[in-house]
């Protein structure tokens, strides 16, 4: 799956994947979701070492504010609901419209690298996290890939499925830390 994904990320062609059988989908599916998790964590975990080092204050992201604002169902409703469809609209959406290679390429790395820097939002903006942001965004590159290269495949609901289970399963051990009552930091 990752050879595929990469060969989709050298040379990018706007291209739907014919084979339209369930199950081979489901199993695309289920692979690029593993790997962007996984990666996605390993990224995280690597980029710890900014805040072990002094480097990056320590929670500075979103997520504590956010859970601060808002309840913990509206949350979720916002994290696995309402930003994968809006940024999955805003990001891949347009990618369909592009048939020339050459322009579908450039609108491909584009959207890839836009949707990675709006993430960097999610961080208290210094200038060490500007510094930092292409470590700190390369969890969303992963992720921004792999959307776009199942959007192109299978169609954009594919990718906003992909985007949204894709937050369900990070917002799963942050919602177990606020039930259970034991404070995130």
């Amino acid at each position: 799956m990752l050879k595929e994904v990469y060969q989709f990320l050298k040379d990018p062609e706007n291209t739907k994947d014919e084979n339209t059988n369930f199950t081979y989908r489901i199993t695309v599916f289920i692979k690029l979701l593993f790997w962007g998790l996984a990666i996605g964590v390993g990224i995280v975990i690597f980029n710890s070492i900014w805040e072990v080092t002094g480097i990056l204050e320590p929670n500075k992201h979103a997520i504590s504010k956010a859970f601060e604002e808002y309840s913990t169902p509206v949350l979720g409703l916002l994290i696995v609901i309402v930003a994968p469809v809006f940024e999955e609209l805003l990001f891949r959406g347009p990618l369909g419209f592009f048939k020339d290679n050459k322009t579908f390429r450039i609108i491909l790395y584009i959207s890839i690298i836009l949707f990675g820097a709006v993430h960097i939002t999610n961080f208290e903006i210094t200038p060490t996290v500007l510094a930092l942001s292409p470590f700190l965004v390369a969890p969303q590159l992963v992720l921004g890939t792999f959307a776009s290269f199942i959007r192109v495949k299978f169609g954009l609901v594919w990718s906003m499925l992909l985007h949204a289970s894709h937050n369900f399963m990070l917002f799963l051990p942050i919602l177990a830390l606020k039930i259970l009552d034991i404070p995130i930091e």
